[in-house]
């Protein structure tokens, strides 16, 4: 759905006004039922699903660690402290508000995003073209927004919504390679071959070794078979690295210009919605999360 639609629009609103009014547990096991028509078990979670919602509720929004990592500026620093900071998107700029760019400085194509969600992303190809004051307008507004408050994912609520961020352009012929890692481990990994434009992407499930998994999601076209670039093992070892310190996380890699660079870390696929077909995946992977010991808060 179209960012500037009105029914995704109103949707947001909704969301919301639901976060402001609803508990939080109520609110997740609402929506859980509404988009995968279960009931969410956060007593004795045991699907992938589950232990998702359940972290996003009880672990995500106290874990320092988790906010860094979903923070897509201060994430940087961590990826820096891994040793792979030459695989960081180049740069260009950091305002603290959208009025504050020095557009002049720019190059003639660049990437704009905020820190503190997603799909905060303004692709310009061409400065010349780029409407100025609707971009400001736009950034602006994203900044103003609790992006946790739309699908409970209270972790980016804690991101501190300052930044805006300006990336070297890389092109739009882009390859994204997403390693699924539990407990420090990755185990399978997703390929789409559309980033930017990630709705209409198509993804295929893979093991490690290349080979098909028997899942696909049923709101993207299936890829079939996929050659991986000769420095596959290279993303692969880094996602080993960058995985190490929590429970589930899913590493963000992509490739353009036959270079591989950082994505960025995802806790929460789907919001912990995530449809599987066949749903036997969902149990699968539910058990191999081991789930933190914390005290719960409400």
């Amino acid at each position: 759905m179209e960012r500037d639609s009105f029914l995704y629009k109103a949707r947001r609103k909704c969301q919301v006004l639901a976060h402001k009014i609803i508990p939080d547990e109520a609110l997740s096991k609402f929506y859980y039922k509404m988009v995968l028509h279960k009931k969410l078990n956060l007593d004795d979670p045991q699907t992938f699903n589950e232990k998702i919602q359940w972290m996003k509720l009880y672990y995500y929004p106290h874990e320092p660690l988790i906010v860094k990592g979903a923070d897509k500026y201060a994430v940087r620093d961590y990826i820096r402290d891994k040793g792979y900071g030459d695989k960081l998107v180049p740069l260009l700029g950091v305002w603290e508000k959208a009025e504050d760019i020095e557009w002049d400085k720019l190059p003639d194509r660049f990437v704009l995003k905020c820190n503190h969600g997603c799909a905060y992303n303004i692709v310009v190809p061409d400065k010349e073209k780029l409407d100025k004051d609707d971009a400001v307008k736009k950034l602006n507004a994203w900044l103003k927004e609790d992006f946790g408050a739309f699908n409970v994912e209270l972790h980016y609520s804690e991101i501190k919504r300052r930044l805006i961020t300006c990336e070297e352009f890389l092109g739009e012929c882009i390859t994204d390679y997403k390693f699924f890692c539990f407990n420090g481990e990755p185990k399978c990994i997703y390929v789409s071959t559309d980033l930017i434009h990630d709705r209409q992407a198509q993804i295929g499930f893979f093991y490690l070794d290349g080979k098909k998994m028997p899942l696909h999601r049923d709101d993207y076209t299936d890829i079939r078979e996929v050659t991986f670039p000769p420095f596959y093992d290279e993303m692969r070892k880094a996602a080993e690295v960058l995985c190490k310190d929590f429970p589930f996380v899913r590493v963000d890699f992509f490739v353009a210009n036959d270079r591989w660079y950082f994505a960025e870390l995802t806790f929460t696929p789907g919001a912990g919605m995530m449809p599987f077909n066949p749903e036997r995946f969902d149990s699968e992977w539910g058990k191999m999360i081991n789930l933190p010991e914390v005290e719960k808060t409400k």
